[in-house]
Protein backbone atom coordinates (compact mmCIF):
# COMPACT_ATOMS: atom_id res chain seq x y z
CA UNK A 1 0.00 0.00 0.00
CA UNK A 2 2.09 2.88 -1.03
CA UNK A 3 1.52 6.28 0.20
CA UNK A 4 2.48 9.56 -0.92
CA UNK A 5 3.62 13.03 0.87
CA UNK A 6 1.05 15.68 1.37
CA UNK A 7 1.77 18.89 -0.49
CA UNK A 8 0.81 20.69 2.28
CA UNK A 9 3.98 21.57 4.44
CA UNK A 10 2.07 21.73 7.73
CA UNK A 11 0.74 18.34 7.48
CA UNK A 12 0.94 16.84 10.69
CA UNK A 13 -1.57 13.53 10.80
CA UNK A 14 -2.33 12.58 6.94
CA UNK A 15 1.72 12.03 5.07
CA UNK A 16 4.20 14.11 6.68
CA UNK A 17 7.09 14.52 5.13
CA UNK A 18 9.38 13.34 8.35
CA UNK A 19 7.62 9.90 7.68
CA UNK A 20 7.22 10.14 3.89
CA UNK A 21 10.77 11.46 2.62
CA UNK A 22 12.57 8.30 2.85
CA UNK A 23 14.49 7.34 -0.71
CA UNK A 24 13.68 3.50 0.03
CA UNK A 25 9.88 5.20 -1.07
CA UNK A 26 8.76 3.45 2.27
CA UNK A 27 6.27 5.83 4.39
CA UNK A 28 7.39 4.84 8.03
CA UNK A 29 3.40 3.21 8.84
CA UNK A 30 4.13 1.13 6.28
CA UNK A 31 6.82 -0.57 8.05
CA UNK A 32 6.11 0.05 11.58
CA UNK A 33 2.31 -1.22 11.59
CA UNK A 34 3.50 -4.81 11.37
CA UNK A 35 6.37 -4.53 14.79
CA UNK A 36 5.27 -4.50 18.00
CA UNK A 37 4.54 -0.98 19.64
CA UNK A 38 8.07 -0.17 21.34
CA UNK A 39 9.81 -1.20 18.14
CA UNK A 40 7.59 0.55 15.89
CA UNK A 41 7.89 3.77 18.32
CA UNK A 42 11.35 3.30 18.65
CA UNK A 43 11.75 2.91 14.38
CA UNK A 44 9.83 6.22 13.97
CA UNK A 45 12.20 7.89 16.33
CA UNK A 46 14.86 6.65 14.22
CA UNK A 47 13.53 7.91 11.16
CA UNK A 48 12.60 11.12 11.40
CA UNK A 49 15.38 11.90 13.48
CA UNK A 50 16.44 15.36 12.12
CA UNK A 51 13.54 15.47 9.82
CA UNK A 52 11.29 16.77 11.88
CA UNK A 53 11.54 20.78 13.15
CA UNK A 54 10.26 20.78 16.94
CA UNK A 55 12.63 17.95 18.15
CA UNK A 56 16.10 17.77 18.30
CA UNK A 57 18.02 14.56 17.12
CA UNK A 58 19.00 13.96 20.28
CA UNK A 59 15.43 13.91 21.83
CA UNK A 60 14.49 11.21 18.70
CA UNK A 61 17.63 8.89 19.52
CA UNK A 62 17.21 8.93 23.16
CA UNK A 63 13.64 8.34 22.82
CA UNK A 64 14.33 5.40 20.22
CA UNK A 65 16.39 4.26 22.92
CA UNK A 66 14.40 4.10 25.78
CA UNK A 67 11.56 2.19 23.83
CA UNK A 68 14.06 -0.32 22.30
CA UNK A 69 15.41 -1.22 25.87
CA UNK A 70 11.92 -1.23 26.84
CA UNK A 71 11.17 -3.53 24.10
CA UNK A 72 13.94 -5.68 25.41
CA UNK A 73 13.11 -5.88 28.42
CA UNK A 74 9.04 -6.99 28.11
CA UNK A 75 10.85 -10.03 25.46
CA UNK A 76 12.74 -11.14 28.54
CA UNK A 77 10.11 -11.14 31.15
CA UNK A 78 7.25 -12.53 28.98
CA UNK A 79 10.21 -14.67 26.28
CA UNK A 80 7.85 -13.13 23.47
CA UNK A 81 11.10 -13.90 20.96
CA UNK A 82 9.88 -17.52 21.17
CA UNK A 83 6.24 -16.87 19.53
CA UNK A 84 7.13 -14.65 16.37
CA UNK A 85 5.11 -12.15 14.70
CA UNK A 86 2.18 -12.97 12.27
CA UNK A 87 3.56 -10.34 9.82
CA UNK A 88 7.08 -10.93 10.06
CA UNK A 89 7.25 -11.60 6.09
CA UNK A 90 5.98 -8.50 5.41
CA UNK A 91 8.14 -6.12 7.64
CA UNK A 92 11.20 -8.46 7.48
CA UNK A 93 10.74 -7.56 3.90
CA UNK A 94 10.10 -3.64 3.89
CA UNK A 95 13.06 -3.19 6.15
CA UNK A 96 15.40 -4.47 3.77
CA UNK A 97 14.29 -2.39 1.43
CA UNK A 98 14.76 0.75 3.34
CA UNK A 99 18.45 -0.71 4.44
CA UNK A 100 19.26 -1.37 1.00
CA UNK A 101 18.17 2.15 -0.01
CA UNK A 102 20.36 3.45 2.42
CA UNK A 103 22.88 1.09 3.56
CA UNK A 104 24.97 3.32 5.72
CA UNK A 105 22.44 5.15 8.43
CA UNK A 106 21.62 4.67 11.68
CA UNK A 107 18.27 3.45 10.55
CA UNK A 108 19.68 0.80 8.25
CA UNK A 109 22.18 -0.21 11.15
CA UNK A 110 18.63 -0.41 13.66
CA UNK A 111 17.21 -2.04 11.36
CA UNK A 112 19.83 -4.74 10.12
CA UNK A 113 19.95 -5.22 13.90
CA UNK A 114 16.30 -5.79 14.68
CA UNK A 115 16.29 -8.39 11.20
CA UNK A 116 19.06 -10.26 13.36
CA UNK A 117 17.61 -10.72 16.56
CA UNK A 118 20.91 -8.64 18.36
CA UNK A 119 18.87 -6.72 20.65
CA UNK A 120 21.89 -4.99 22.38
CA UNK A 121 23.33 -4.05 18.72
CA UNK A 122 20.27 -2.00 18.79
CA UNK A 123 20.64 0.15 21.51
CA UNK A 124 24.62 0.08 21.02
CA UNK A 125 23.86 2.02 17.36
CA UNK A 126 21.39 4.40 19.14
CA UNK A 127 24.28 4.93 21.48
CA UNK A 128 27.03 5.60 18.77
CA UNK A 129 24.49 8.11 17.06
CA UNK A 130 23.74 9.92 20.07
CA UNK A 131 27.59 9.99 21.04
CA UNK A 132 28.37 11.54 17.26
CA UNK A 133 25.50 14.35 17.97
CA UNK A 134 27.00 15.33 21.29
CA UNK A 135 30.59 15.47 19.77
CA UNK A 136 29.23 17.30 16.65
CA UNK A 137 27.85 20.18 19.58
CA UNK A 138 30.67 20.34 20.97
CA UNK A 139 32.85 20.66 18.23
CA UNK A 140 30.48 22.86 17.00
CA UNK A 141 30.27 24.87 20.34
Amino acid sequence: MATTQSEDPNERVDHPRHYNAHQSGIETIELIEHLPYNLGAAIKYIWRCGLKSSETPLRDLSSAKWYTKREISREEIFELGKVGLKTEVVWRSLARKVIASEPECTLAYYLDALLCGRGHEMTQVLDEAIDELLDADTSAS
